[in-house]
């Protein structure tokens, strides 16, 4: 996978995500993080001609105390999506704002798995309806680190960089908000 192809992508995800936000209606209150990621997949095959996977699952391991891997009974991780043509995997959520706590879910499979790329897209579901705007975070693993405790044990961790920050329009602004004429 080129650099290259990365950047041309990232040039019209803005695009890709606000039509998937705006054509599902962030008014709706039906909508859910399932259908944003039905659409988006979509928009994306059909924009890019990107393969895109849903709903991919791992078993999710880690290293007993002599570094050995372990998966874990019971214990699966779910990738919402994946485009494998560009090492990228995508976090999607459907919340009032993005938390740390969303950042943390993405970057930690980022750092367990072997893809360079990682993209949290929130697809804003406003309690008050008042703010209708889509969220992108987009991040590049790179170089790891290494960190020694306090019983000399080496725990490796990937460093991360963000590389862009995208928003949609709002949605009210746009569109004039309420459905009521």
């Amino acid at each position: 996978m080129s650099e290259n192809k990365f950047l041309e992508f990232l040039e019209v995800l803005g695009e890709i995500v606000q039509k998937t936000y705006f054509r599902l209606n962030p008014l709706n209150p039906t909508n859910n993080e399932d259908n944003y990621q039905e659409l988006l997949r979509e928009n994306l095959n059909l924009r890019l001609g990107l393969r895109v996977d849903s709903e991919i699952s791992y078993q999710k391991g880690c290293l007993n105390i002599l570094g050995d891997n372990i998966l874990l009974k019971n214990r699966t991780e779910r990738l919402d999506l994946v485009i494998r043509g560009l090492d990228c995997i995508m976090e999607i959520k459907c919340v009032d704002k993005l938390e740390l706590v969303h950042e943390n879910q993405l970057l930690s499979y980022l750092n367990n798995l072997d893809y360079k790329y990682g993209i949290l897209i929130n697809f804003g579901k406003s309690k008050s309806m008042r703010r209708c705007v889509g969220h992108c975070k987009v991040y590049e693993r790179y170089g790891n680190i290494i960190k020694k405790d306090k019983y000399e044990e080496d725990y490796k961790v990937w460093k991360y960089k963000l590389l862009q920050e995208i928003y949609t329009e709002d949605y009210n602004e746009l569109l004039g908000g309420s459905l009521l004429i």
